[in-house]
């Protein structure tokens, strides 16, 4: 899942280096007059009665505001909107998520390494990361594995089997397989389409339609969270092999992590690319604070209060 901030971070670093020049310059401006105050009394009060209700100074006075707005986004608490169905049913297309950027530590922002270590990430925490192949882009997955931790996934059935690096033992376990009330969707050319596929229009010979998802709870010691698979969905995207580790095997490499979206048939994650190392790791996603209802290319069309909530 690919998550754009650009637009924002833009709009605000613009916002914090306009206004920081104008007030700057007013604050010359003020100390300039003080200082020429004990040449020439008329000028102090012209002066300062001239730049006290200038337009300098009320630009000038939204760059603390920005300041903050800038210094609590970059290492305490940022926003991200959600643009992609790999984190359902956790995470919706129109989510708005809070990640809170100071729970692993603070970081160097020139060099990445943290200078401040806080808490270590745990198996399961939704992380926003930086992606290594190409660190200007921002995707949002759940941790699977921490550092020596041996990852096995079956395709078949599209279940983790994790194994601690000092216990022999399963930390992973799925119960309560249902079908889902979500519907995987696609567009096809093609109408000889199998029984399973629910169509939805039909408008200049393109089908679109969705295919039923089915659902399991994954248990990570006493943490539980749903995910979606379907068994009618194959492989299609290269898997990341490791060396001397059979396919579909992996082991966390130190000070890093195996991530893995919720929807596991709809996730580009770490069994196509490989690991995230902590570096790359911008915060934990913690509250939903604002929903709306979207989809792909459409304006939204109301908001969904019943998604405002923790995240888990």
């Amino acid at each position: 899942m690919n998550i754009n901030n650009n637009i924002f971070q833009l709009v605000l670093m613009f916002s914090l280096l306009i206004t920081g020049c104008i007030w700057f310059y007013y604050k010359i401006i003020i100390l300039y007059i003080f200082y020429k105050k004990r040449h020439n009394q008329n000028i102090y009060y012209y002066n300062v009665s001239k730049y006290r209700e200038s337009w300098q100074r009320e630009i000038g006075s939204l760059f603390p505001i920005i300041l903050a707005v800038f210094l609590i986004r970059f290492f305490l608490y940022e926003p991200f909107y959600i643009p992609s169905e790999s984190m359902m049913p956790t995470l919706l297309i129109g989510d708005f998520v809070l990640v809170n950027k100071f729970i692993y530590g603070i970081k160097n922002p020139l060099n990445n390494h943290y200078f401040i270590n806080n808490k270590n990430p745990k198996r399961g925490d939704i992380v926003v990361f930086q992606f290594p192949k190409n660190p200007k882009v921002v995707y949002i997955k759940r941790i699977i594995g921490l550092p020596g931790d041996k990852i096995v996934y079956n395709i078949k059935n599209k279940q983790v089997f994790l194994y601690s690096f000092n216990k022999n033992n399963k930390i992973i376990q799925y119960k309560k397989f249902k079908i889902s009330n979500y519907v995987q969707m696609f567009k096809s050319f093609n109408k000889n389409l199998d029984k399973n596929i629910i169509l939805y229009n039909i408008h200049n010979k393109n089908i679109f339609g969705g295919l039923k998802l089915f659902e399991y709870t994954e248990k990570i010691h006493d943490f539980s969270h749903k995910i979606l698979f379907s068994p009618e969905i194959f492989q299609t995207l290269e898997i990341y092999h490791q060396d001397n580790q059979p396919d579909y095997t992996w082991i966390v490499p130190y000070d890093s992590y195996f991530v893995m979206g919720d929807n596991r048939d709809d996730s580009y994650d770490s069994r196509y690319w490989g690991f995230v190392n902590k570096k790359y790791l911008l915060g934990k996603a913690t509250y939903i604070w604002m929903s709306l209802e979207k989809q792909k290319n459409i304006w939204p069309s109301k908001i969904r209060f019943y998604r405002i909530k923790e995240i888990k």
